[in-house]
């Protein structure tokens, strides 16, 4: 029975190694955290490639940006991107879904009131409640996005105001605060959440087995 318990804790531990660290982010968004590089160039050629596109909608490029989690719950990088008349931000991630296709990426627009809306290239949850806008069109160029974009901007112009969106990387890690407090953070519950209640279900297991096992070594 000893060695069970011992084993049981052992799995235990793994689980809350291997789920713990997003859970964190689940229980605490406000965790993540944002580091930039404006002097680094875009990492992949689909990038480079998404720029160029970006760039004949009026975007200008900000530099690198990661938005990662504690231990590496998240590991987000994109190439950022800002187009200041529009008030929009414009990010596109390092990966494709498969080779040959083109990288994911979204539009953001903070409203002054703190709505905002996120018009993607790539599966998202959406949601549309007259404060918050997600949404767009899986598998659509930059272009095709940015059309989607501008219209659900200007449906909530109207209630929220213009949108305002500086060409510099500290106001693009503050538009990235406020989506984590006003959306971001039901979206890292939603995709995490199987990892919570796994760490919860680990936790527990822990602290029985070690609870059991200080009670058979001190009765010995």
């Amino acid at each position: 029975m000893t060695i069970l318990l011992a084993l049981a804790a052992v799995y235990a531990a793994m689980m809350l190694l291997r789920y713990g660290r997003r859970a964190l982010l689940v229980a605490v968004p406000g965790l993540v955290r944002f580091r930039s590089q404006p002097d680094a160039p875009a990492a992949t050629a689909p990038q480079r490639q998404a720029g160029e596109a970006l760039a004949s909608l009026g975007f200008r490029r900000l530099g690198r940006r990661t938005e990662d989690g504690p231990f590496g719950g998240l590991d987000l990088r994109t190439d950022a991107w800002a187009n200041e008349a529009d008030g929009a931000y414009a990010d596109v991630f390092d990966h494709a879904p498969r080779p040959g296709a083109g990288p994911w990426l979204y539009f953001l627009s903070v409203f002054p009131d703190g709505a905002l809306a996120l018009t993607a290239n790539h599966p998202r949850a959406g949601r549309s409640d007259g404060t918050v806008e997600v949404g767009g069109i899986v598998g659509a160029g930059a272009d095709a996005a940015w059309a989607v974009h501008r219209r659900t901007v200007s449906r909530l112009a109207g209630r929220h105001g213009l949108p305002a969106a500086a060409a510099d990387l500290a106001a693009r890690e503050a538009a990235a605060r406020t989506w984590y407090r006003v959306a971001g953070n039901r979206e890292l519950r939603r995709l995490f959440r199987l990892h919570f209640l796994n760490t919860v279900f680990a936790a527990a297991i822990l602290g029985y087995a070690a609870h059991a096992l200080w009670r058979r070594f001190h009765a010995s």
